[in-house]
């Protein structure tokens, strides 16, 4: 990564800093989107621009003037072609409210910087091996809208992250308050019962992510928004997670329960058809 865009111009890296005022750092007072590209093509991009438009609306926080799904679109592909990357890259737009004030802020205007990586895929493939998976259960994530915000306070999932690490787990299923399911350290979680694929619904506290709004609303599989329990978890054909750099991972395991994949198959099949990389 030689060069990022900050407030819609193109600096080198080694140009830029952020300050120690800067609310992001301070306060976690900010947000972020990653976005997949492939051939200099941001991949889902109108679901991503409604979801920023909407972290904007629940931070209270003013998009920048330029903030247009047009002109965002051709500030990443702009990037992308400044650092060669012609291919199959990972996109990350961090947006944080300007510097001034404690809690209180000053101004409730918007700066932001996008940067990008080169990633090896540009389908998404199946893992071969079955994820293996724990339940981090030290902390709990909320039950309200602001858990659907992909805000950079992460705690909880850096946490879950190195209790996975320390208990050789791939990934883990966080809970929320009321012990229901929620989703993944790295995604959204899917259950599958007697065919019917299951998620939990955004009241329960997960993030709005993109491939689960692009299943919820399609018409080739039944998907339904329910409570999951640890019960549901243990008698499930199947379970799998989603995010839009890797698309599905399927588990293979949680405990002494064990998993399928023929629906994860299916799912990460449709995502490569819908988006035309096959």
């Amino acid at each position: 990564m030689d060069n990022i865009c900050y407030n819609g111009q193109i600096i080198d890296t080694n140009k830029f800093s952020l300050s120690i005022t800067n609310r992001g750092f301070r306060y976690g007072d900010s947000f972020f989107e990653t976005i997949k590209c492939y051939q200099g093509n941001p991949l889902f991009f109108e679901e991503h621009y409604f979801r920023m438009a909407a972290s904007f609306c629940l931070m209270k926080l003013t998009p920048p003037d330029i903030f247009d799904i047009d002109h965002f679109k051709s500030l990443i592909r702009d990037l992308l072609m400044s650092n060669n990357m012609n291919h199959s890259a990972r996109v990350r737009i961090s947006f944080f409210r300007c510097d001034g004030g404690y809690y209180l802020p000053m101004t409730n205007n918007t700066h932001f910087f996008i940067e990008s990586e080169v990633i090896d895929q540009h389908q998404y493939i199946l893992n071969k091996k079955g994820l293996r998976i724990g339940v981090y259960k030290d902390n709990f994530l909320p039950k309200n809208v602001l858990g659907s915000l992909k805000t950079n306070n992460r705690l909880i999932n850096i946490l879950a992250s190195i209790y996975a690490n320390e208990n050789n787990y791939d990934d883990c299923i966080l809970m929320n308050e009321s012990k229901n399911f929620v989703e993944s350290i790295s995604g959204n979680i899917f259950i599958v019962q007697d065919g019917v694929i299951k998620t939990p619904s955004l009241e329960e506290g997960c993030i709005d992510g993109v491939i689960r709004k692009i299943l919820i609303n399609q018409s080739s599989f039944q998907v339904i928004e329910k409570v999951i329990s640890f019960s549901d978890i243990l008698n499930a054909n199947e379970l799998f997670l989603t995010n839009v750099i890797s698309g599905v991972k399927w588990i293979h395991s949680m405990n002494n329960s064990i998993y399928t994949n023929s629906v994860s198959k299916k799912v990460i099949n449709y995502l490569n058809r819908y988006m035309g990389l096959v």
